[in-house]
């Protein structure tokens, strides 16, 4: 094969659509590549498989100048000799739960890795043929114990729990049942998931303790975790599962609007990490999508998150409605974040004061967890 004509061997998109993963057949080497759909930032990644020529005894310094994919040299591979190519009916990928990693078998065997880490301090994934780390693949290890392993077994019984028929009830079930335990019964509740995977929902609550606040929760983010959030705690499991609330205060004399932007702004954001790769956690900014039709002084163009599960298990702020105690199936805690509208000119005062001095100053200022349509600015 011409390498300058690569041939796609097998290509999948993730359970949410949002990455491919395809392996690359090139004439001289087999690699796997992983890429997002929606998000242009998030460079591609790639994992080297296999040769399918002898391996050298030293790497050509000129395959980085003409773009080929690095073949991995004689000391670096257990098979120094050419290898076959690999046949569609052979692969089968399965996914992390979050969607950015990838396992790759060949037949029953698992062959690579391609981990949320790659690309990080030289980290590309892990491949059953390398013999020591090299440019664009380490050791995968025992294809059956190990920690690699047993994180692709776990992906595995994941994705056989959500496939059961009835997850989504049980999950939906659970979480709207926390809620109205906190809550009081739920007002409406609309679906918003678009028809597709993940099962995903929005409901509103009129709670009896805040009189005059109206709270919107989604339900069923928290039933997956979020992409990237190990590459930011050392204990992800305990931030990987969320539910995004917006509270917001309703004006006794005027007519209620919240629902002409709240659910449409939360429906517009429930499926952004999984979409993106992007996180979502406290203190984090996100640009809100919808204008509040009641906003008087400022314009609300951000959102800042709060986690007040977080600040609840920690006994940091107990002015908040009571979101912690529930627990997902994974038997992990749900976080809450509570969606802050800002303004842009608070958001800039955010960035450059820092997370610590903005949320000091929200509560010295008398702010709470609901959104206030007609407050002012936030005086540093």
């Amino acid at each position: 094969m011409n390498p300058n004509t690569p041939k796609v061997l097998y290509q999948e998109a993730n359970p949410y659509g949002s990455f491919t993963a395809f392996l690359e057949d090139d004439g001289r080497t087999i690699y796997l590549y992983l890429q997002s759909h929606n998000n242009p930032e998030w460079k591609m990644k790639s994992l080297w498989i296999r040769n399918l020529i002898d391996a050298p005894k030293e790497r050509n310094p000129d395959d980085f100048q003409t773009g080929l994919a690095p073949i991995l040299i004689e000391s670096e591979v257990y098979n120094p000799k050419a290898m076959p190519s690999l046949t569609e009916d052979e692969i089968h990928f399965i996914w992390a739960e979050e969607g950015d990693a990838v396992a790759l078998f060949v037949g029953d065997e698992l062959y690579a890795y391609l981990p949320p880490w790659s690309g990080i301090k030289g980290i590309q994934g892990y491949a059953k043929e390398a013999k020591e780390s090299a440019i664009t693949a380490s050791p995968l290890g025992d294809s059956d114990h190990g920690v690699i392993a047993e994180r692709v077994k776990l992906s595995r019984k994941f994705w056989e729990a959500t496939a059961e028929k009835d997850h989504w009830k049980k999950a939906q079930t659970l979480r709207l049942g926390f809620l109205e335990q906190k809550l009081g019964k739920h007002y409406q509740y609309w679906s918003a998931d678009g028809g597709t995977y993940p099962s995903l929902g929005i409901a509103s609550f009129y709670p009896e303790e805040y009189p005059g606040i109206k709270v919107f929760s989604t339900i069923g983010m928290s039933v997956q975790n979020q992409p990237s959030v190990e590459l930011y705690h050392k204990q992800f499991e305990d931030f990987a599962r969320i539910e995004l609330v917006l509270a917001v205060k309703l004006n006794p004399n005027e007519e209620d609007h919240t629902e002409q932007w709240v659910q449409h702004a939360l429906g517009e954001m429930i499926k952004f990490p999984w979409n993106t790769g992007i996180w979502f956690g406290h203190s984090h900014t996100i640009q809100n999508p919808r204008k509040d039709p009641d906003q008087l002084y400022l314009d609300f163009n951000w959102f800042v998150f709060n986690n007040i599960t977080d600040e609840l298990d920690s006994s940091r702020n107990q002015d908040v409605p009571q979101l912690h105690g529930l627990v997902s199936e994974n038997g992990k805690r749900v976080n809450f974040l509570i969606l802050t509208p800002i303004s842009t000119e608070e958001r800039i005062c955010f960035m450059r004061e820092g997370s610590h001095k903005f949320w000091e100053t929200w509560r010295k200022e008398g702010f709470t967890f609901y959104h206030d349509s007609e407050r002012r600015m936030l005086e540093f």
